[in-house]
């Protein structure tokens, strides 16, 4: 099976935290035995730089909206441009593909929607996506595109699908209901496993020692970081916060920081070794998000589920997608309410720290995935979008959306001729 995966953000270089879990997917979808063709910002689409840096796209067009003017404008022409380029790209790769897999409903499940040649497609929706779309009144309309392309639709939480079916005129919130599915992404279980046997030589933290806190997180308003330093000093066992992450937030972040001194260390962005080395040393992981006012919420972030699958505690905000991290061991509490935070990460730390969640792997959450894909296809002529699991991976002479220059055994996609037949 030949697949594309159409993404927004994608690793672009060796360590690149960007999209990770799209690349577990594409790693999941390889290691089942398919070639797989990445596009996305960087892989074979120039990334505008405004655009995809720090906070990611939706926040970037939210703070050029917010300046208005010029700024605004400018931002929307980088977005259309890149809009138009990743749709032109899709139409042009999709005639090799037997099935599409699209992150984010716009412009990644759009662009597969409106490929000349239709293909079994899943579209997933992260929380920015849908946010937009609303935003921009459009929302209804991608997603009567992507029904009517009986595409496959997947929302990380619960509360995202029925934002998003809220959205629609009953008798397409009906029809969209039958092909949407509650699946959160999936871990990496190699980096779960080596960050497990870290954290166990490592030993239980030295009772004298200041414990380490870690946000791991784009700085960005819905992430609520700033709850967080507010929580710091209400906790009662000592303990330092460790903010792994850059965006928009973080001048304000680093100047509430100053006041609590050495207790707060902001990183900026790690990369993958850097970010498994936080969390094999993290006695506590904090997700202290909360919904803002124009009714955008978290979705379930990877870090979360992460430090999870390591047996790392989580203390998260009841809100977005979170709550169901509950059921595998994370520790709710209301969102902006630094008291409450400060409680839970001080019971968190007294008691042993949790196993780790075994149900988080891309194996458990990729065949979650397949099975709703697949679902119906019996009758399709093209068949099933994916191939039958297999042990064997992949051989070298799959398609890859590594550059060349990372040192990959893989060469880049590009620079491979088509295929007989193809």
């Amino acid at each position: 099976m030949r697949v594309g995966v159409v993404a927004t953000s994608y690793p672009r270089r060796p360590g690149d935290a960007a999209g990770g879990f799209v690349a577990g997917h594409v790693a999941y979808l390889r290691a089942a035995g398919a070639d797989v063709e990445v596009v996305a910002a960087g892989h074979g689409l120039p990334a505008p730089a405004r655009l995809f840096d720090a906070g990611g796209a939706p926040d970037a067009l939210e703070a050029a909206r917010a300046a208005g003017g010029g700024t605004h404008l400018a931002a929307l022409a980088a977005a259309a441009g890149f809009s138009a380029r990743m749709l032109a790209t899709v139409a042009w790769r999709a005639r090799r593909w037997d099935a599409c897999a699209a992150h984010w409903l716009a412009p990644s499940a759009v662009a597969a929607a409106l490929a000349p040649r239709r293909l079994p497609l899943v579209a997933v929706a992260h929380g920015g996506d849908v946010h937009l779309l609303a935003r921009a009144g459009l929302l209804a309309p991608a997603l009567a595109l992507l029904v009517a392309r009986d595409a496959r639709l997947v929302f990380v939480s619960a509360e995202l699908r029925a934002r998003a079916l809220a959205a629609l005129p009953a008798w397409l919130a009906a029809r969209a209901a039958t092909r949407a599915v509650v699946q959160s992404m999936g871990v990496d279980e190699r980096r779960a496993a080596r960050i497990v046997a870290a954290r166990a030589a490592r030993g239980p933290r030295v009772a004298a020692a200041p414990a380490t806190l870690a946000i791991l997180a784009r700085l960005v308003p819905v992430k609520a970081v700033d709850t967080a330093l507010a929580a710091l000093p209400l906790v009662r066992t000592p303990a330092r916060l460790v903010v792994a992450g850059d965006g928009p937030a973080r001048p304000a972040l680093a100047a509430q920081a100053r006041a609590l001194g050495a207790r707060v260390v902001m990183t900026g962005w790690l990369d993958a070794d850097r970010r498994d080395e936080l969390l094999a040393r993290a006695d506590v992981v904090l997700v202290p998000s909360a919904p803002l006012p124009d009714g955008r919420s978290e979705g379930t972030p990877l870090a979360a589920l992460e430090a999870l699958a390591a047996g790392v505690p989580v203390v998260a905000s009841a809100t977005g997608g979170l709550p169901a991290l509950a059921g595998h061991g994370a520790t709710l509490v209301p969102p902006r309410d630094p008291a409450a935070l400060a409680a839970a990460i001080d019971a968190a730390l007294a008691r042993p720290p949790p196993p780790p969640a075994t149900a988080l792997g891309w194996p458990t959450v990729g065949a979650a995935l397949d099975a709703h894909w697949r679902r119906d296809r019996a009758r399709d002529r093209e068949g099933s979008y994916a191939p039958a699991p297999r042990a064997a991976q992949p051989t070298l002479r799959q398609w890859s959306s590594r550059p060349a220059a990372s040192g990959d055994p893989d060469r880049h996609s590009e620079q491979l001729p088509d295929r007989r037949g193809w």
